[in-house]
């Protein structure tokens, strides 16, 4: 069974008005529940506005559901997060492993990735 976000906001958030049934709905589908990559840059995207710990709440889903992409790029997006990065190009260089071809200089000097420049070099003209 797909949990989207609501669901897992519903469990994380203390007084959510959805929360007895998402735990009564965690019950019924335990050991069935999955979630993808979408879940975790929603979760990202919304963090601010509901005031939870980011990492603590990755862990906890991937406790409670299952996930077929690779765990570490959750954390590695999380930490990009923390280094500056906007969610999608947090996501971008979790993914990219240790190279990415971008104009955004946002990307420059992030712990593991390697920003194989896009505009052309000693161009003082170009504007992204």
């Amino acid at each position: 069974m797909y949990a989207d976000l609501d669901f897992w906001l519903a469990l994380l958030k203390d007084d959510d008005w959805l929360g007895d049934r998402a735990e009564a709905l965690l019950a019924d589908h335990e050991g069935d529940l999955e979630v993808s990559l979408v879940t975790f840059i929603e979760l990202f995207l919304v963090e601010e506005r509901f005031q939870f710990d980011r990492e603590r709440a990755v862990t906890a889903i991937l406790e409670l559901a299952s996930y077929r992409g690779d765990p570490n790029v959750l954390y590695r997006a999380s930490a990009n997060v923390d280094e500056g990065l906007n969610t999608f190009d947090a996501f971008h260089a979790a993914l990219s492993g240790d190279g990415i071809i971008s104009s955004d200089g946002a990307y420059d000097g992030v712990d593991g990735v390697n920003r194989v420049p896009l505009e052309p070099a000693g161009d003082a003209d170009f504007t992204e």
